[in-house]
């Protein structure tokens, strides 16, 4: 596996022959590559992985997209509780306006926390002028995901692959193009989540609708079109959805990773934050067929 050098892969070098506990987080199927390249990562290092954190040296939150889901901020909160000794790292991730004060807990956080890492310019930035402490790390790497580019894994599953259809993949959560939910200080903010929730549905579901429109154009009669949000399948399922895939039309950060990887044609669509875009341009721009698609309500920015 050739590795990506950046002072993400530069900070764990510096650590080999810790014990780690790579923690799992709450997602979709798309967060298994990240796993899954963390632990290659992790591998190739020299670094230990450990099953029991209470006596492991380096909590590892491996990357994703930690800040926009509040479910992660707590698992944040259970780890410092819980192995409050541990030097807690966390990997390439995207850090945005949220809604939530991520940059705060991170500053008020009486655990050793060694590093916090981006994966585009951007979220990168955004770390620059959180005024975190002196003594954590911060960084802009690459997505573990793309640890996987050489690996093994990744040979198998190009060789197995198939073109029996063209997949259509969009997501219709709060990360969707158009979402009101991300409007920092907005309004849809200040919705209770009963109300708010099924409002980010519909908003998503009529932009799906809209998008499908476009791919059928695009994909004509030529092949059969498959529309199915396959990160949110069990991950054996995912990846064979994208390996017999002839092309890719996607909102979904890891379905575009993976059918990259996988030398499938991409047609990327925006999110509410332009996530595709900036993970495209820092660790995939050399070598992917990405082509980003200018679509309603979803324009790439």
């Amino acid at each position: 596996m050739s590795l990506p050098e950046d002072p993400y892969v530069e900070f764990l070098r510096r650590r080999a022959g810790r014990s780690v506990y790579l923690k799992p987080y709450l997602g979709h199927s798309g967060d298994n590559l990240i796993r899954m390249g963390s632990e290659l990562l992790l591998t190739q290092l020299g670094l230990t992985p450990m099953l029991n954190p209470a006596k492991a040296d380096i909590i590892l939150w491996p990357g994703g997209n930690p800040v926009m889901w509040p479910t992660s901020l707590l698992g944040w909160r259970d780890c410092w509780r819980s192995w409050p000794k541990a030097e807690f790292v966390v990997g390439p991730a995207t850090f945005r306006e949220s809604g939530t004060d991520w940059a705060a807990l991170l500053r008020e956080a009486r655990v050793p926390i060694g590093g916090v890492f981006a994966r585009d310019p951007i979220s990168y930035e955004n770390l620059r002028h959180a005024a975190l402490p002196p003594p954590i790390t911060i960084g802009l790497g690459h997505d573990a995901a793309f640890c996987l580019k050489d690996s093994e894994w990744v040979r198998l599953h190009r060789e197995a692959s198939t073109s029996e259809y063209a997949l259509a993949s969009f997501r219709d959560d709060r990360e969707a193009a158009g979402s009101t939910a991300l409007a920092a200080g907005g309004p849809a903010t200040l919705l209770p989540r009963f109300v708010r929730r099924p409002l980010e549905r519909r908003i998503g579901r009529r932009l799906i609708a809209q998008r499908l429109e476009l791919v059928r154009s695009r994909v004509g009669e030529s092949q059969p079109l498959v529309v199915r949000d396959a990160p949110l399948d069990d991950f054996p399922s995912f990846v064979e959805c994208v390996r017999r895939a002839s092309q890719v039309h996607t909102d979904r950060l890891h379905c575009m990773i993976l059918a990259a990887l996988l030398n499938k044609p991409v047609f990327a669509y925006s999110t509410a934050y332009g996530k595709l875009e900036a993970v495209y341009e820092h660790s995939m721009k050399s070598w992917a067929q990405v082509e980003f698609v200018r679509s309603p309500a979803g324009g790439t920015r």
